[in-house]
């Protein structure tokens, strides 16, 4: 599966150079710590739009013998994992590899409001919100890692 990565210049070289490092992934994100892809060019342009020199990275992903759960859309379960993880209140998962909707900017709001104790656990469920534009794959392992070849930059 190709997938693609919004970086700036910087890092992309070092991914190239070096691999792909799960350690440099920020906690309490959508699935997890773990390096975030996506397997729409436009939204990966996107995210390294974010940054001062942008760079985008291609690779391809061999889903063989990994361990992947899949979000198709967003359910109440896609939800209550996004929840879990961005608030920390889940241990780190057994899985790969996860893939689904991106959750909108909102969830880190209710987070604020949540530890204020102004919305409880089940109310920040039921109020987030799908970003209809955003799909990403993550890779929390690395066995998932060592399945990814052909890293390249993208000519944007």
């Amino acid at each position: 599966m190709k997938l693609f990565h919004g970086t700036d210049i910087f890092s992309a070289e070092r991914i190239i150079k070096n691999g792909i490092s799960l350690s440099v992934g920020r906690p309490f994100m959508d699935f997890g710590r773990g390096f975030y892809t996506t397997p729409r060019l436009a939204q990966a342009i996107e995210w390294s739009r974010g940054t001062s020199s942008p760079c985008v990275l291609s690779m391809e992903l061999d889903e063989r013998n990994l361990k992947i759960k899949g979000f198709d859309s967003a359910t109440r379960e896609w939800a209550e994992f996004i929840i879990n993880n961005r608030f920390g209140l889940i241990p780190p998962t057994d899985y790969d590899c996860i893939y689904g909707p991106m959750a909108d900017s909102g969830v880190s709001r209710m987070y604020a409001r949540y530890k204020a104790k102004r919305l409880t656990l089940e109310e920040a469920i039921n109020k987030v919100r799908v970003n209809t534009n955003g799909w990403q794959w993550v890779m929390l392992s690395n066995k998932a890692v060592n399945h990814v070849s052909d890293i390249r930059k993208v000519e944007l």
